[in-house]
């Protein structure tokens, strides 16, 4: 994704916004940090032990928050999530002992613009935080993620590119779920990626071939999407091949043909075949999908794999960064 990297890094250079990362304890994600301060992807707060992340990444520009030793800081985001929820303050102040809920409080009182974080984190945990903490983007039911990927030898989709949603978040949505997952992610990829988006909703029943609870469950998401944003071209349910190869499309589908196999954006029935997709992809035929984009939330957060190397999770950061 050589190209793809560059515009993002570009993009975020453009406007260099502050990220924080709540997991700089571990030197891979300390090195990232530092790499896309260095390339002036953004400003960069590590969270840790001082003395470790100093050791990790010398003497490169970034901020260090240490909330074991920054009790004053911990007060204060206390203090401000309190009086937004009307909260005791004793039960606030605890529950910012938590890095990954202190950093989503962090970007939600404004003083870092997104966070990038995962890496040691569980995605649930994550999710939670930023629901709970940054809250959802205006017209968002729920946050949800999608996954970039490029493989080998295919022309399809977006110039060879693909969006996976949700392969990380939405663990066994319903129809209305996956219609809250096409949408938000046709909105971030319109602005993220600048794309028209071609939406299918995928199954292994393609237009009414398959008559179980699973294909109409698919059926009836596109109908609630369709319901939220008609100006979107999407179709389902339909088969992988209906949905990206134009010749399939023809033979399969009957009647009206809305996207001939240029879908951009595949939903996925759920998180199962998302996941075991994208590694597939990224494991045998060389597509990245290393790193998961979040929608849906007020403020960007980006997700990291447990299997990013430093220069992934600086790929990330610049995606995250874009969204600023």
């Amino acid at each position: 994704m050589a190209d793809l990297r560059s515009i993002f890094i570009e993009r975020a250079q453009a406007t260099c916004p502050t990220i924080i990362f709540p997991e700089a304890d571990s030197e891979t994600v300390a090195l990232a940090g530092a790499k896309a301060a260095e390339l002036g992807v953004c400003k960069s707060v590590l969270m840790g032990d001082a003395d470790t992340i100093r050791g990790f990444v010398g003497d490169v520009d970034v901020t260090i928050i240490d909330i074991d030793a920054d009790t004053a800081l911990v007060e204060e985001l206390a203090a401000i999530y309190a009086e937004r929820e009307d909260f005791p303050l004793e039960v606030a102040i605890d529950m910012m002992s938590s890095k990954i809920n202190f950093a989503c409080m962090y970007v939600a009182a404004g003083k870092a613009d997104g966070i990038v974080c995962g890496y040691t984190c569980p995605t649930a945990e994550a999710v939670s935080a930023g629901q709970e903490f940054i809250g959802l983007a205006e017209g968002a039911a729920m946050p949800n993620a999608y996954v970039i990927v490029e493989p080998d030898n295919f022309d399809g989709g977006e110039d060879g590119m693909l969006v996976f949603a949700d392969p990380v978040m939405v663990v066994q949505p319903n129809s209305e779920e996956l219609a809250c997952i096409a949408t938000n992610t046709a909105a971030s990829v319109e602005k993220l990626l600048g794309w028209e988006p071609r939406i299918a909703f995928l199954s292994y029943s393609t237009k009414g071939s398959g008559g179980s609870a699973d294909a109409e469950k698919v059926r009836k998401a596109v109908e609630i999407a369709r319901e939220k944003r008609p100006d979107l071209l999407m179709d389902g349910e339909l088969q992988l091949d209906s949905a990206i190869v134009p010749g399939v499309s023809e033979k399969k589908i009957k009647g009206e043909n809305v996207l001939k196999g240029t879908a951009n954006i595949l939903v996925f029935p759920d998180c199962d075949a998302g996941n075991i997709t994208v590694k597939s992809v990224s494991m045998f035929a060389n597509g990245g999908g290393t790193f998961a984009v979040m929608c849906g939330f007020a403020k960007p957060m980006g997700e990291i794999s447990r299997r990013s190397d430093v220069d992934g999770m600086v790929f990330s950061t610049a995606v995250t960064a874009a969204q600023c």
